[in-house]
């Protein structure tokens, strides 16, 4: 392996994002300074952490594209439709999914490099369901991404790697080294982000109360039934809020029929029940998981 000390220089420089907090491995903000110890720290085992790439000037350094499915054949389409555009990519594999990551030779604007992942999304017809930098404009600190490599200097590779066109995994010396000298540029990104065509949000009847549990449970296909049932991974019960509501238009039912089952989810669940603008809520997730 390549000097230790220069693999952390160019493994923080290349997932640059806020200097002034990080996240969690746990889930949560941590208001404190981004320096290359925490880097060094993730890569060595000591504090694994996520970045937030969305800075106070509406830049970032990357963009991830998150696919919470086991499906690499989703992934590798989102690499195919960048690379048509000569934007190159890299797939890591985590635990429950993919991430394909793009890195940027230098600060572009956060809408730029947002459309042009949502645009090969679009391309290769793979739901967007959670594509960072989720924001284009600065507001708060915005969402961050748990970095790959975790603990990676003391064994290789660590969980949470990048693959490589054989689905192998890539050591982190190798991957930092490639991806540094393969870097893209916003002349690159923008045409593609240009390509992009927001949904228009899907109009429907919100006056449809909450399907009861024991009907909703019967008549679910599988993989939505177990999304019912067992209720959101983690704790992040607005995520599976969306991830229930794709599943359901996947498998043919109504945007007002699963308007009607997300809001038995959400009583079970409890993330919007008791809100005054709940239903509100819920039926954007509808509006924009149906919408073309």
């Amino acid at each position: 392996m390549n000097d230790k000390s220069e693999i952390t220089k160019d493994f923080a420089a290349l997932f640059a994002g806020r200097v002034d907090a990080y996240g969690s491995w746990e889930g949560g903000c941590v208001k404190e300074p981004v320096t290359e110890t925490r880097f060094m720290k993730h890569l060595w085992g000591q504090e694994y952490i996520g970045i937030y790439p969305l800075m106070d000037d509406n830049m970032v350094h990357w963009g991830c594209s998150d696919i919470d499915v086991n499906d690499i054949d989703q992934a590798r389409n989102i690499q195919t439709a960048l690379h048509i555009k000569d934007v190159q990519s890299w797939i890591e594999k985590t635990v429950k999914g993919f991430h394909v990551w793009v890195f940027a030779d230098k600060a572009v604007d956060a809408w730029v490099m947002r459309r042009a992942l949502l645009a090969a999304h679009a391309a290769v017809r793979v739901p967007a369901r959670e594509v960072n930098p989720k924001q284009e404009l600065a507001s708060g600190y915005g969402n961050y991404v748990r970095l790959p490599y975790p603990g990676a200097l003391l064994e290789s590779p660590a969980h949470r790697y990048m693959l490589d066109g054989n689905d192998n995994p890539i050591d982190v010396d190798v991957f930092v080294a490639g991806a540094k000298n393969k870097l893209s540029t916003r002349e690159q990104l923008l045409p593609l982000a240009e390509l992009y065509v927001p949904k228009q949000p899907a109009v429907f009847n919100t006056d449809t109360a909450a399907m009861p549990y024991d009907v909703a449970k019967e008549m679910l296909a599988p993989y939505a039934k177990k999304i019912f049932v067992s209720g959101p991974n983690e704790g992040d019960r607005s995520f599976a809020l969306v991830r229930l509501a794709y599943r359901l238009r996947s498998d043919g039912l109504s945007a007002e029929m699963a308007y009607s089952i997300i809001r038995r989810a959400d009583i079970q669940w409890g993330k919007f029940y008791s809100r005054v603008d709940g239903e509100k809520h819920l039926a954007k997730i509808i509006a924009d998981v149906y919408g073309e």
